[in-house]
């Protein structure tokens, strides 16, 4: 596992945007951009962090996409700017300047997952802590302000509500949220793929940098290969775990490299920017 920010690595990364003809950089909004005090409700980008990302979002050869279990819905309004693809939902919604995908099979459990909300809606009423959040085609149950005996009064309830439903839905648990998904054999890093495959021509792929902190980037960190950098955030009891070739420890250091990459993005040579 490689430090980002060590000078040397940097400077092989200077080399390999400019062997580049666009950048496509994928970071996760739940593990690494939400901030530590949003809870269970979504919040604004910190100031700091929202200006690097719009500066990249207006670089010719860069395409930013943000990626997180939340709503679409949620997502524009949390990150603030438009002119950028967004993967939503777990991969279930994904929309840019020229995409608007919402996953069929998906839609179709929108019923049936209604009928789950109800039921936790009435619930949860004696859960102080415990927040619902829809998502139209998920939903998750939001504990980390609830107290830890209430949390596993929570974890029960929800297992009992998903079993009649277990054949279409899953269960699982990131970020203090407890997430009913439908089965339909999509997920983040299929969502990654087709946005690369998108801008891939027959001759070149683009070159990728994916940024995330939890077990569901893994995936996307082995998929990356030699076409690109995948980039865990966090200390080394994370790292230690991680598919990731390279590290960045903390938020702070996060948003020194994206100043850095700001900077030094115009190395790639490409003469428009695709759906811009």
């Amino acid at each position: 596992m490689k430090a980002l920010l060590n000078k040397s690595v940097l400077e092989g990364l200077q080399r390999r945007l400019e062997a580049a003809t666009r950048l496509l950089l994928f970071i996760d909004y739940d593990s690494v951009l939400l901030p530590a005090s949003a809870g269970a409700h979504p919040v604004p980008l910190e100031a700091d962090a929202r200006e690097h990302l719009r500066e990249l979002s207006e670089k010719d050869a860069l395409t930013l996409i943000i990626v997180s279990n939340r709503s679409l819905a949620g997502l524009k309004k949390i990150i603030g700017f438009s002119g950028i693809y967004l993967v939503a939902n777990n991969g279930m919604e994904i929309h840019g300047p020229d995409l608007n995908v919402v996953h069929a099979e998906a839609k179709r459990t929108r019923k049936i997952l209604g009928e789950v909300v109800d039921k936790l809606a009435a619930e949860i009423t004696e859960l102080p802590g415990v927040v619902l959040d829809n998502r139209g085609l998920s939903l998750a149950l939001n504990i980390s302000k609830a107290k830890p005996a209430l949390q596993r009064r929570a974890r029960l309830m929800m297992e009992q509500i998903w079993t009649p439903v277990m054949d279409t839905f899953t269960l699982c648990e990131a970020h203090q949220e407890l997430i009913i998904r439908p089965r339909v054999g999509w997920g983040k890093s299929r969502a990654v793929m087709f946005i690369w495959n998108k801008f891939a021509s027959p001759r070149r792929r683009p070159f990728v940098i994916n940024i995330g902190a939890d077990e569901s980037d893994e995936e996307i960190f082995a998929l990356v290969g030699r076409e690109g950098i995948g980039v865990v955030v966090g200390g080394n009891t994370r790292a230690v775990r991680s598919k990731a070739g390279y590290q960045l420890r903390t938020r702070s250091e996060l948003k020194k490299f994206l100043a850095w990459l700001s900077q030094n993005v115009s190395r790639i040579h490409t003469p428009r920017k695709p759906g811009k």
